[in-house]
């Protein structure tokens, strides 16, 4: 009786150390990691502003492959939400919402999951840094409180081992997404960048690889435009639209690319080379002839793309599709990453090199069955 007595005690004195132990103990935890980054801060900004690339900052997915994602609100800012549910008791369900997004400088998030504690947060911050202020310093804090939770308070003490560990890999799975993201700065380039539908189209199609030195381009694309349009004479088409080039590959000595001319038949409306399918195209007959023709007629299958204008020389458009590169990665549009993207010329190929020409530059985006 002696002896459980005792240890009555003993436990009652240990419950009431750890108790007042418990009590010292901080009400509310908080961990932070960061990473600095050579892209823009206004990529790096966007890349976190929403759920479109949640996979390429956060860890969820790798600690369950199988987490459900639900998406609500709008699609970046304050009231976009992520709800994800596992069955997996480690990740379990919850919620990410954003609740302030100041751009440039800091986002937000009210976290709701199963670990113990209330009102949890996450903040991403962003600041100069580096030589000459031109890298951007990352900083995630998490944030949580345990209040009277007892229990909680002690789980906070390997919050470092837990949520500590969970923001540092989701810092390195940020830093190797945003390295796949041209280094441009999209939000200064000041026409529109968007999201077209590409029509499919009938058209003369011509392979062309020419030379970069010497106006090769421009004389490689004159000589085949004189072959195209003996075609249009001898079929009785007509043009229909600005010439499309398509990029194929560029070195340092050659340019590959394809050439495309709209056409439809002489007497058929204006614009009716294009259709929304490849089924509902005119069918068209076209009379080849001339030793080194190559030109064919060709029918184009329908598209998304990410699109912009370009005013300008020519050789500009390589860096304008860089700028619609960054800008449809960090928003999370599967871009195809087989194509180098194609540009309408509205200018006749002698003024390709003005200041004052004029393009719509195009990225495709991967086909839906193909995503």
């Amino acid at each position: 009786m002696a002896r459980f007595l005792e240890f009555v005690v003993a436990f009652v004195l240990v419950a009431i150390l750890g108790v007042a132990v418990g009590l010292v103990l901080p009400k509310a935890r908080s961990v932070s990691h960061s990473v600095e980054t050579n892209r823009p801060v206004n990529v790096a900004f966007d890349m976190l502003n929403g759920f479109q690339r949640f996979n390429d900052w956060n860890t969820l997915h790798l600690r369950d492959p199988n987490v459900k994602f639900t998406l609500s609100g709008p699609a970046s800012g304050v009231g976009a939400k992520l709800e994800y549910t596992s069955n997996d008791r480690t990740v379990g369900s919850g919620s990410w919402e954003i609740t302030e997004s100041v751009p440039g400088e800091k986002i937000v998030f009210n976290v709701t999951d199963n670990a113990m504690g209330e009102n949890k947060t996450m903040r991403f911050t962003f600041e100069r840094s580096g030589r000459s202020q031109r890298n951007v310093k990352i900083t995630q804090r998490y944030r949580v409180e345990y209040g009277f939770n007892l229990v909680g308070r002690y789980a906070g003490m390997y919050m470092s081992s837990s949520a500590g560990k969970r923001v540092q890999n989701g810092l390195k799975v940020l830093s190797n997404a945003l390295a796949s993201v041209p280094r441009v700065d999209y939000t200064i380039y000041k026409h529109p960048l968007q999201l077209v539908d590409v029509p499919a189209m009938n058209a003369l199609r011509v392979d062309v690889e020419a030379p970069l030195r010497d106006d090769g381009v421009a004389v490689s694309m004159t000589n085949q435009l004189a072959w195209m349009d003996r075609v249009i004479e001898a079929s009785g088409f007509a043009k229909d639209g600005p010439l499309r080039i398509v990029t194929v590959d560029r070195t340092s000595e050659a340019y590959s690319f394809i050439m495309l001319l709209p056409v439809r038949a002489k007497d058929a409306p204006e614009g009716s080379s294009r259709a929304a399918t490849v089924a509902e195209l005119p069918v068209l007959e076209a009379t080849i002839a001339g030793d080194g023709n190559k030109v064919v007629l060709s029918q184009e299958a329908p598209l998304k793309a990410a699109n912009t204008k370009w005013v300008g020389p020519a050789p500009g458009l390589q860096r304008v599709r860089d700028t619609l590169r960054a800008w449809a990665i960090v928003r999370g549009y599967p871009l195809d990453n087989a194509s180098q993207g194609f540009d309408d010329y509205t200018v006749d190929i002698p003024e390709i090199l003005s200041p004052e020409a004029e393009f719509q530059a195009f990225l495709p985006l991967k086909a839906p069955e193909a995503q």
